[in-house]
């Protein structure tokens, strides 16, 4: 069993299951769903639970008996791993414990079941774990001996909630997200020259063949590359900037430092690049620029996307930072005559800070020509950047077979929404995104975590956006909060695949 706690629903009304829920969130414990009896006795206390479950938004329902839809209720929204039911004494908490991976415990205490000595825990008809407690004495008020038994309830509790969470460490990582040379940044501070020489020369000329581009120029920076792109434009206050909801913080940041203002368009359901409905709608009479995103290494429809612009008279420039070696249809991205950054593949990490390519135009060229020369890539990072490049296709190639793998063993499954790539288009698969539906046992975030927990490393997906700014990108939003990130890339073989599976289906499905 993971370290992670269970995802546990609470099953009563009575006085002792609030002080159960009480102690649960003391404890940190995962509540995720409360399933209140009424009484409509003097010691009827589910509406004090249903308050508390507000206060703590937990999901809640209250009924004067369990029924199917109670049990349908939890299969398809809360999935708990553990039942615990105080005084709930029918078949139907018995059917919900059976769709749990943990079952269903029942808290017994003397007061409603006459067989208990004193207070017990149950699991399938049998104890286990029990303490007696002696009858009142004519020295003990009747409320103090009740507290005391409620006080023995929550002891045992606490040590069979511990013994259940009890755990060796988090394990050592068994599927690492990238390989372990992969971040890069030591080698990169320890790059030998800082200076522009032939390996950078080298790597522009190398990259502009691959690529298709009559120019490239590389920069120090993501973040100096937009920058640097969008200085020519001479953008004032009151012009407009399009970005997709899934642009990178590199061209977030850009058009921020800039006078404009950022407009955002939300993406496709599918494949989540640029919506050409969407760009077409936030289009105004203000509109100077694009920045069009590739995300994750997913092409955008290049096609429909630059007959509007051109349409609007509006400047594009690609987002690729994720992207390189990905085409749409017979052309990579960043050919002639696209202008398009791409971050270097030597760091495992985003950042605005990574080293950066840009493929231009020659009249561009001409343009920021001297403004470039300034930001040019020292000749250490280009030489390590040529060493990475050497083997790009093969990894690009290992990265595909691995998408193609993940997607063949996950598409049967109604938990999951694997990536959906058209046919005219060919990703760089930056990273696997894979959605997590209602039909999960569990959700993204808690998915993630009990990957991690288990020395599996994904990711969630982090959006530099507000919340106030998601909110009118539902897409987007339903994708930041529905999708984790597999691990993709060369260094990951047979062994490493099965576990990620098998980690997705233990957790997701089993």
């Amino acid at each position: 069993m993971s370290s992670q706690q269970p995802r546990i629903v609470l099953i009563g009304g009575t006085y002792r299951a609030f002080c159960v829920l009480e102690r649960l969130m003391e404890r940190g414990e995962r509540v995720v769903a409360f399933i209140g009896q009424e009484g409509g006795g003097e010691r009827d206390f589910c509406p004090e639970v249903l308050e508390l479950c507000d206060r703590q938004s937990i999901p809640a329902r209250s009924t004067h008996k369990l029924g199917e839809e109670i049990v349908r209720w939890l299969e398809d929204r809360i999935r708990p791993d553990l039942a615990i039911a105080i005084g709930a004494n029918s078949e139907i908490p018995l059917a919900i414990g059976g769709n749990c991976r943990l079952g269903m415990i029942e808290l017994a205490d003397y007061l409603h079941d006459e067989g208990c000595d004193g207070i017990a825990i149950r699991s399938r008809g049998r104890d286990v774990a029990s303490r007696p407690i002696a009858c009142d004495d004519e020295d003990n008020e009747a409320g103090d001996a009740y507290l005391r038994m409620v006080d023995a309830m929550l002891s045992m509790l606490d040590d069979y909630l511990s013994a259940i969470g009890r755990k060796s460490p988090t394990p050592a990582v068994t599927v690492s997200f990238a390989p372990a040379d992969a971040s890069g940044s030591e080698a990169l501070a320890n790059a030998a020259s800082i200076e522009p020489g032939p390996a950078t020369d080298k790597l522009e000329a190398s990259v502009a063949c691959y690529l298709g581009a009559e120019h490239v120029v590389a920069v120090d920076s993501s973040r100096a590359a937009f920058q640097l792109l969008l200085e020519p434009l001479e953008l004032v206050e009151g012009d407009q900037v399009i970005l997709p909801a899934l642009a990178s913080g590199a061209a977030i940041e850009a058009v921020q430092k800039t006078r404009a203002v950022p407009v955002y368009a939300d993406v496709q359901v599918g494949c989540l690049t640029l919506d050409p409905d969407h760009l077409r709608a936030a289009i105004t009479e203000h509109t100077r620029a694009l920045i069009l995103s590739h995300p994750f290494g997913q092409p955008a429809e290049l096609d429909a996307i630059y007959g509007i612009a051109a349409d609007a008279g509006i400047e594009v420039i690609e987002d690729a930072c994720s992207g390189l070696g990905a085409a749409f249809e017979e052309s990579r991205i960043g050919r002639s005559p696209c202008t398009a950054v791409f971050q270097l593949p030597i760091t495992s990490f985003a950042s605005s800070s990574v080293p950066s390519l840009i493929s231009l135009a020659p009249a561009l060229a001409e343009r920021i020509g001297s403004a470039a020369q300034s930001l040019r890539l020292g000749d250490g990072a280009a030489a390590l950047a040529l060493e990475r490049l050497a083997s790009w296709e093969g990894e690009l190639a290992k990265r595909r077979a691995i998408a193609s793998h993940y997607s063949s063993e996950l598409v049967p499954y109604d938990a999951f929404r694997v990536p959906v790539t058209p046919q005219d288009r060919f990703p760089a698969y930056a990273n696997y995104l894979l959605r997590i539906t209602r039909f999960s046992r569990t959700t993204a975030t808690d998915l993630n975590k009990l990957m991690n927990e288990n020395g599996i490393e994904t990711r969630l997906v982090c959006l530099p956006l507000t919340q106030r700014e998601l909110a009118d990108l539902p897409v987007a939003e339903q994708a930041r909060a529905q999708a984790i990130l597999l691990p993709i890339g060369s260094h990951l073989g047979e062994r490493e695949l099965d576990l990620v599976l098998d980690g997705l289906f233990d957790f997701a499905i089993g």
